[in-house]
């Protein structure tokens, strides 16, 4: 998205729970772009469906995610919503080496399938500005 010079900023997000999940893009620009920021964030979607992530994509993407993980679980409160939600969801812990490896796993066959599997059923999007 850095070719949008009107867009403030945009991040994928994930919530998960033990049967269910939710998965998406998020973004945010002025008012007046909306329209272009919600056909950009399709048009993620859409390139991740039919295309590889590039090897430095891929390695950017892994050590962001694990930069923000480490870093957030440095918060008590936040570390023991983290166990909570492990242990509701997976029945067990997993300690801070075991979440980097998973990371360090996934691959652009992976991040392919996922996006293919999330987008057979009519996606949401929404817009607010």
């Amino acid at each position: 998205l850095n070719k949008h010079h009107w867009t403030e900023s945009s991040e994928a997000f994930s919530s998960f729970h033990s049967e269910s999940g939710l998965w998406g893009i998020s973004g945010s620009c002025r008012p007046e772009k909306t329209r272009e920021m919600t056909f950009a964030l399709v048009e993620q979607f859409h390139k991740l469906k039919d295309d590889f992530v590039t090897d430095e994509e891929l390695d950017r993407a892994r050590n962001m995610l694990k930069c923000n993980v480490l870093t957030q679980l440095e918060s008590r409160l936040v570390l023991f919503e983290d166990i909570g939600r492990q242990i509701l969801t997976y029945g067990k812990r997993e300690d801070a080496a075991t979440m980097c490896a998973k990371i360090d796993a996934v691959s652009k066959e992976d991040i392919r399938e996922v996006v293919r599997k999330a987008i057979k059923q009519p996606p949401t999007f929404s817009t607010v500005g």
